[in-house]
């Protein structure tokens, strides 16, 4: 596993600006062992704090303070805060995302009018600014942000967009087109009884269809860009069915024209966790296989081999850039509100979560900053009417938007707006 730190964010406070408790967690003398002592306390700390709230962890003693140099100060508060990061998340299923480093430079001995000993704000905690903020000396201590009804908005209705679906004999060599990918399945690839198989084939790949399914592009809450997405599922006497373990099956995408991760998903908290794959085998090739020979403009297509089904994603991870939030407030919440955010010059859509009781406050954490976007509220109404709006904003500049009126159209307008986005 990775070192937690290196995901967490350096801030001071949460969009609820809520006054931080702090308490003292008390480690054996120049100890870094995280034992039963030291998971009571975090544990009884956790389960005390009010919901909505943080609570800063400290790690140092007093006599630490007094007789330890300010390196070893430095080394025992890092190697602890992280430790005790990794027990949050592992055991007490805490978010990384919820969890925030701070620095408190010590003191120094000619304090500058421009100086401060307040704990480092606003800084992103990456590989780019590990450098400037690793020169920073100071006592490490951590932020927990406690929340209990955190569930995305919306729920997955992947089928919304309508479904292919084929009859394929398991002894030949098959091939599934759809709309923006084409599957080739090679003969004797299926280790079941029956002769045909039902496979089904489900794209998304323009705005519309991906907000209409209620898919987002993250993973582990960082922030992807989709080239497109694909679930795909065979069916033997309506039982789900796997490849052989020594069978892949190759993937087209028609309209992914550059090089991308191949991700898998799965459902987790209403929304699609997409984990990257390793040791897929990832192809640019010509369109038609003669597409050069003729004199075509040489344009590749993206051909992926894959052995099992599922939700497959081709994503890149964004960059690492300034991070902000946004709040919406409904006003007047259902349990069949979406809420996303969809970007303008990346192909992300993030989607807002629940973070309060009722429902009505919608948060949308570690988005990228200063970037044009427009966001989404809707409600699925039947089979062919749509409650919505959207908005246009800049990330980082709209912190807070309320007083919103949904409208009632066919999908054809939703699609309409929704599919000029990119």
């Amino acid at each position: 596993m990775k070192k937690i730190l290196f995901s967490l964010c350096l801030c001071f406070s949460f969009i609820f600006n809520s006054l931080l408790s702090q308490t003292n967690i008390k480690f054996e003398d120049k100890s870094l062992k995280v034992d039963a002592n030291v998971i009571m306390q975090i544990k009884e700390v956790y389960k005390q704090a009010k919901n909505n709230s943080e609570v800063l962890m400290t790690v140092m003693s007093k006599k630490e303070k007094k007789n330890l140099s300010q390196n070893d100060q430095i080394k025992y508060s890092r190697i602890r805060i992280n430790k005790i990061a990794h027990f949050l998340e592992d055991s007490l299923k805490v978010s990384a995302v919820n969890m925030a480093v701070q620095i408190k430079p010590f003191a120094k001995k000619k304090p500058s009018s421009k100086s401060s000993d307040e704990p480092l704000v606003g800084v992103t905690w990456t590989q780019a600014n590990y450098k400037p903020i690793a020169a920073i000396v100071g006592e490490y201590s951590l932020a927990v942000f406690k929340i209990s009804h955190f569930a995305a908005s919306g729920k997955i209705n992947d089928s919304i967009n309508g479904v292919i679906k084929r009859k394929i004999n398991c002894n030949r060599a098959n091939y599934i087109y759809g709309n923006y990918s084409y599957i080739k399945i090679p003969a004797n690839s299926f280790d079941c009884s029956c002769s045909e198989i039902i496979l089904e084939l489900k794209e998304f790949f323009t705005p519309s269809e991906l907000l209409l399914s209620g898919l987002t592009t993250t993973s582990g809450g960082k922030t992807l860009v989709t080239g497109g997405m694909i679930h795909i599922m065979a069916y033997c006497n309506g039982n789900k069915v796997e490849l052989k373990k020594d069978k892949k099956i190759e993937i087209i995408f028609t309209t992914i024209t550059q090089s991308f991760g191949v991700f898998f998903g799965k459902e987790k908290n209403n929304i699609i966790d997409w984990k990257k794959a390793k040791d897929i085998n990832t192809e640019l090739i010509p369109f038609e296989e003669d597409d050069e020979l003729e004199g075509g403009n040489g344009q590749k297509r993206l051909k992926i081999l894959v052995d099992n089904f599922g939700w497959i994603n081709c994503d890149v991870f964004l960059n690492d850039e300034p991070k902000t939030e946004l709040l919406v407030d409904l006003q007047m919440p259902s349990e069949k509100t979406y809420i996303r955010l969809i970007f303008h010059d990346i192909k992300s859509v993030l989607p807002g979560y629940f973070s309060d009781k009722d429902k009505s406050l919608v948060l949308f954490r570690n988005i990228p900053d200063n970037r044009k976007a427009s966001l989404f509220v809707y409600e699925i109404v039947n089979d062919s009417q749509i409650k919505w709006t959207v908005l246009d904003i800049n990330t980082g500049k709209d912190k807070e938007i309320s007083n919103l009126n949904l409208k009632t159209t066919k999908y054809s307008e939703f699609k309409k707006v929704a599919d000029q986005i990119w």
